[in-house]
């Protein structure tokens, strides 16, 4: 299952997840900028058989670029070990894009 964050209550899985598998952990504060920001551009996979455990994260921004036209960005994407080649980041990917196309 697959929604966008909705709240801090979810920060500290979304957090661990992240720190689990980059190279550089983020503070609080960068995840906060990007979810306060563009909460709407954060989206989460979930396993619903796991008490909807969080197994995947895509956080984004859409900015200005050049004055003309708007970015997007990938901040962070991550997707637990044990769900890997399953596909779940390619459709975060393409859930974030489409979001971003709407906008």
């Amino acid at each position: 299952m697959f929604q966008t964050y909705e709240g801090e209550h979810q920060l500290d899985e979304m957090r661990a997840l992240v720190n689990k598998d980059l190279s550089e952990p983020y503070s609080v504060y960068t995840y906060r900028y990007f979810l306060n920001t563009w909460p709407h551009l954060c989206l989460l996979a979930f396993d619903t058989s796991a008490d909807n455990k969080i197994i995947g994260v895509i956080v984004n921004k859409k900015e200005p670029h050049r004055n003309r036209t708007q970015r997007g960005y990938i901040g962070m994407l991550a997707v637990a070990e044990p769900y890997r080649h399953r596909g779940i980041a390619s459709k975060l990917v393409c859930c974030a894009i489409d979001v971003m196309r709407e906008l």
